[in-house]
């Protein structure tokens, strides 16, 4: 009941905060997008490793890709410690109602990405936090009601899909936009 409280007190925050955000939406997809924004959830090994593949892939295909991950394990911090296109965060980055407020979380909302990634499984304030006040042109989350506020596209998850699953509906979808459709009215 008090962390429930304590995010709360964050909405509200970031609610205030985001109405400052002044950014165009743009739908795009893998194809088109430069640069790309990834946020995760960094809980086991695994996690990193299927995060490390899928910017490798992107990167490969001449993109700038950006990861931001937030770990709540102090001993998996000290495992991956930060490369040239990773950036950690943890519960000690967070004010008492869970805005990030790490220099590189700063950074990576500053950032103008064509395209912003979350792909946290489980709803995780601060990323949503993150999400929420990017610069990006296009923000893609899990589907639910409440993060309508965070993000532009949403990806709807079955409760029993994995991580794997969910990170190839997000790569389905990113593929099969066209960007210059003609919007209906």
């Amino acid at each position: 009941m008090f962390q429930n409280i304590r995010i709360k007190i964050g909405q509200y925050y970031y609610r205030k905060e985001q109405t400052q955000v002044d950014r165009p939406c743009k739908m795009t997809n893998l194809e088109d997008a430069r640069r790309i924004g990834i946020l995760y959830t960094l809980d086991e090994v695994p996690d990193y490793d299927r995060v490390s593949e899928f910017v490798s892939q992107l990167q490969g295909k001449q993109k700038e890709v950006k990861a931001l991950g937030f770990v709540n394990n102090k001993n998996l911090i000290q495992r991956f410690l930060p490369k040239l296109s990773y950036d950690f965060f943890s519960n000690r980055d967070l004010t008492w109602f869970y805005k990030p407020i790490h220099t590189q979380v700063k950074d990576f909302i500053e950032k103008e990405f064509d395209l912003l990634i979350d792909l946290s499984l489980h709803d995780n304030f601060p990323l949503k936090y993150i999400s929420g006040l990017s610069k990006a042109l296009l923000r893609v989350g899990k589907f639910s009601e409440e993060n309508t506020a965070y993000y532009d596209l949403m990806i709807d998850m079955k409760p029993s899909m994995t991580s794997e699953e969910y990170l190839g509906q997000i790569q389905h979808y990113l593929t099969i936009i066209n960007p210059h459709a003609k919007r209906l009215s």
